[in-house]
């Protein structure tokens, strides 16, 4: 497992535990018992509830972090929709009714004739306290999965701002944005036909986690690219939003076998970067989005276009280029000033390559 992969794992981990101690928490607090998780749930013989709360939603947090990476897309592409749910759903209840037995301290002996009796007498009543907390697990479950989607639907820090309601309103930002597209995309698809294309477009789209590592936001997937978006200060420090890109094509090329395999082919990718103010709004009613507007987003697709004509895998504007750049990763060509189409005033480009393979 890779640094930036364990990094990444470790805060999902961290997050699932502070959403399942808080879920145990409230449970405790709608029950009105400072008994059910000493008592009931008696699993623990420590008669402190909150250690017992930290450590049942520690456990519970592993499970479905075991789960999470159980369910890759590469396993669930292989059976129905249909297969995937009922199975998640059984995954839940049983995970549920399985806490209630373990809570019982149930023995580990084997089930025979002799202790069957016992172990039974051991199993909590199934009452109205049982029936509650299955349901509210299960309920707990869907709202964790719709937070989960909503955060990568949105980005993290879109999320946040969702969440506390503060994207109703028009704002204005600078940003940088990033145009990726896949080379020769018409004549892939024309080989692959469109079913198997659009699992090389799942497979690359699926590496594009990468571009968290260096602090991006994918804003869009469009057709077989996307727009990735920085704020300034994070984009622009350690040249982030170039190391982005290289990182996202290092990682293309590590699974090159894998996708010469299945596709026959490697795909490539062409980028172009530009930064500028730009209006972050929220918008619709019946299916609401996040959305910027402003010249600066058709500003980088123009420069993205560019990158056919001079036979460039990465183009960035002038607005971007700083000299100290030039010192550090990568080599910087001046390609002059260029008119872009649909542009009234000419763009200063820049051609950016590594310098040396980064490790």
């Amino acid at each position: 497992m890779k640094p930036h992969s364990s990094t990444r794992h470790l805060m999902y981990l961290l997050y699932q535990i502070i959403f399942w101690y808080g879920v145990l928490l409230f449970y405790l607090f709608i029950t009105g018992s400072d008994k059910v998780f000493t008592a009931y749930f008696n699993l623990l013989r420590v008669q402190n509830i909150y250690f017992n709360l930290l450590v049942f939603g520690t456990a519970i947090s592993f499970w479905f972090f075991f789960l999470n990476l159980l369910f890759t897309d590469r396993i669930t592409r292989l059976f129905p929709m249909q297969m995937i749910v009922f199975i998640k759903w059984l995954i839940y209840f049983g995970s549920a009714f399985f806490l209630m037995l373990l809570a019982a301290r149930i023995s580990l002996r084997r089930i025979d004739k002799e202790n069957y009796e016992a172990l039974l007498k051991q199993i909590p009543r199934m009452d109205i306290h049982f029936f509650r907390f299955l349901a509210y697990f299960y309920l707990s479950g869907i709202i964790y999965n719709f937070l989960k989607a909503m955060r990568m639907r949105m980005g993290r820090m879109n999320f946040i701002r969702w969440f506390f309601g503060i994207l109703s309103k028009p704002r204005e930002e600078e940003r940088i944005f990033m145009f990726i597209d896949m080379k020769s995309s018409t004549s892939i698809a024309e080989k692959l036909m469109h079913r198997k294309f659009s699992y090389l477009v799942q497979d690359v789209f699926n590496q594009m986690n990468v571009f968290g590592k260096y602090h991006g936001e994918i804003y869009q997937y469009l057709g077989d690219g996307a727009i990735i978006s920085w704020n300034v200060s994070s984009g622009m420090r350690d040249s982030n939003y170039l190391k982005a890109f290289f990182a996202f094509r290092k990682r293309i090329g590590d699974r090159e076998r894998y996708f010469i395999r299945k596709y026959g082919l490697v795909p490539g990718f062409k980028a172009g970067v530009h930064i500028g103010k730009v209006m972050m709004l929220q918008v619709g009613q019946a299916r609401r989005d996040i959305s910027y507007n402003g010249d600066t987003i058709n500003t980088a697709a123009r420069i993205e276009g560019m990158c056919n004509e001079y036979n460039s895998e990465l183009l960035i504007s002038q607005d971007l280029y700083m000299p100290s750049q030039n010192q550090g990763e990568f080599l910087f060509k001046e390609m002059g000033k260029i008119k872009l189409k649909g542009k009234r005033k000419s763009t200063g480009l820049y051609q950016v390559k590594e310098r040396k393979s980064r490790k």
